[in-house]
């Protein structure tokens, strides 16, 4: 890995370790029942597409690693599935939280903190590599998916959604509307009004 890469790799970790995506979807004590399940019913209301894409239901009795487990949400639905649930994450942050997660909700599964690009699991490992919009964070996302193919099984699957560069999110989303509002966020004014129009905590 060049060092321009693991610079960047360590900035990507460093930014999740703070900020656990998803933490913000919810105004409990994290790590509490409450704080799960209110990240749980506002992932699939604003995301309602997510476990049909998945096939939560679909995964009784198969190996599943989840590459960017996050908070567990996603990694919940496979166990209470019946799936043989493994997630990894960059950060403890996400690890500790999921782990938690499945602690208080008595379910099984299995964390580890891990580099996407280089897993730590033998050859045809799993049933079903799982990953949503994690990939395209890491900077070396050839090597990612390569490795999604080293664990996967001879004729597993491999679901994975990422960003697309071209996408109406990035173009306007992302391009326009972020960025005009990141500039409004130089102004006492234009936080106010981000905080207004966004919700987000002055």
């Amino acid at each position: 890995m060049s060092q321009q890469n693991a610079t960047l790799k360590e900035r990507v970790r460093a930014f999740w370790q703070e900020n656990p995506c998803g933490i913000k979807f919810a105004d409990a004590e994290p790590g509490t029942s409450r704080f799960y399940e209110l990240v749980e019913a506002h992932r699939y209301t604003t995301e309602w597409h997510i476990p049909m894409a998945a096939g939560f239901a679909d995964t009784q009795g198969l190996k599943v690693l989840e590459i960017g487990c996050g908070l567990g949400t996603d990694g919940a639905q496979f166990a209470e599935a019946g799936a043989d649930y493994t997630g990894v994450d960059l950060t403890d942050a996400a690890v500790e939280l999921a782990r938690k997660r499945f602690e208080l909700f008595n379910l099984p599964g299995t964390f580890a903190r891990a580099d996407a690009e280089n897993l730590d699991f033998k050859d045809d490992s799993f049933d079903l590599v799982y990953s949503h919009g994690v990939l395209h964070h890491t900077p070396d996302t050839q090597r990612a998916i390569d490795e999604v193919h080293r664990v996967l099984r001879p004729g597993g699957r491999a679901i994975v959604m990422l960003y697309h560069r071209d996408s109406y999110n990035y173009r306007v989303n992302i391009s326009i509307l972020r960025r005009a509002g990141a500039q409004l966020l130089n102004w006492e004014a234009g936080i106010k009004l981000v905080h207004h129009v966004t919700g987000e905590p002055l």
